[in-house]
């Protein structure tokens, strides 16, 4: 079951990279949860696109985003 957990995430990554890669500082991205958001976070600091994050869910649904710092 963890092999598809990693292959999921890193799959689902690669999109968030683009999404990451397009969007403006500060943009929250939705994500599905505080692990994804953390784990994406920490890929795109380890390849130099982003210097920091937020991950919060801090709205009414509880819903999770990660917010890029450029």
């Amino acid at each position: 079951m963890n092999a598809a957990v990693v292959l999921a995430g890193a799959v689902a990554m690669s999109g968030v990279t683009a999404g990451v890669s397009q969007a403006a500082e500060g943009t929250p991205i939705r994500v599905a949860s505080e692990q994804q958001c953390t784990a994406w976070a920490k890929a795109l600091e380890s390849q130099g696109k982003i210097k920091g994050y937020h991950c919060d869910n801090m709205n009414d649904q509880h819903q999770w985003y990660l917010t890029p710092v450029y």
